[in-house]
């Protein structure tokens, strides 16, 4: 990774700072409230939820398609690096922006499982589960942002990446092998777990790939 390549990651760290203080300071109140009771934990745990998916979504919309709208990325053309190289710094820097405030966030909400005593140790395999989901729907949307120029097709691919953590939630608790593991007084480290955690990483890593496979083909900014 050259000099000019780590510049612009660090620009993107340097313009989406507030937003990732305010975004992780909301999930962590989140988790605040959720270790006052079972009221608190159920909207602190939609707090929480809704800090990392907006977090995700704003820093693709506002890191690549309001860019490409507001044609701010014609500076690039300034710069000695081909517009692959320029989707590859862009693609690191938003991820790393990410990943951040979901590596804190999903960390408070593991040691709140582990810590309180009213929640079940059981949860952690699903919790766990769940952060990686949620890292998974933002490679998804970055990926859409790098891609997709329509606004109508983003705003689209953001709905229905949104509507997949409600199914995936709800889908992955009626496993069995996961499900009836939930309320255990000990997380349960099964083979369905590591499978489904497995694809859910392959698929990480794909969505994040494609805009870099893509890159070396493009003559044009995003």
């Amino acid at each position: 990774m050259n000099l000019l390549t780590r510049k612009l990651i660090a620009k993107e760290l340097h313009v989406y700072r507030w937003l990732l203080v305010g975004g992780t300071a909301a999930g962590l109140a989140g988790l605040l409230s959720a270790a006052s009771g079972e009221i608190g934990f159920n909207i602190g745990f939609i707090v929480w939820l809704t800090a990392i998916i907006a977090l995700g979504v704003m820093l693709a919309l506002f890191g690549v398609a309001s860019e490409r709208k507001e044609r701010s990325l014609l500076f690039m053309l300034s710069l000695p690096l081909s517009p692959g190289d320029y989707v590859r710094a862009k693609l690191l820097g938003l991820l790393a922006c990410f990943l951040l405030p979901w590596a804190a966030l999903s960390a408070g909400a593991l040691a709140l499982i582990l810590v309180m005593p009213g929640i079940a140790d059981g949860l952690l395999p699903y919790a766990v589960l769940l952060c990686v989901f949620l890292l998974l729907n933002f490679a998804l949307v970055l990926c859409g942002a790098l891609h997709i120029a329509s606004e109508a097709a983003m705003g689209g691919l953001v709905i229905l990446t949104n509507m997949s953590i409600s199914l995936f939630m709800m889908g992955v608790g009626r496993i069995p092998a996961i499900g009836q593991y939930m309320l255990a007084a000990s997380p349960v480290w099964n083979a369905a777990f590591w499978q489904l955690l497995a694809a859910e990483l392959a698929l990480t890593l794909l969505a994040l790939s494609l805009p870099l496979l893509f890159a070396a083909r493009r003559r044009d900014v995003l």
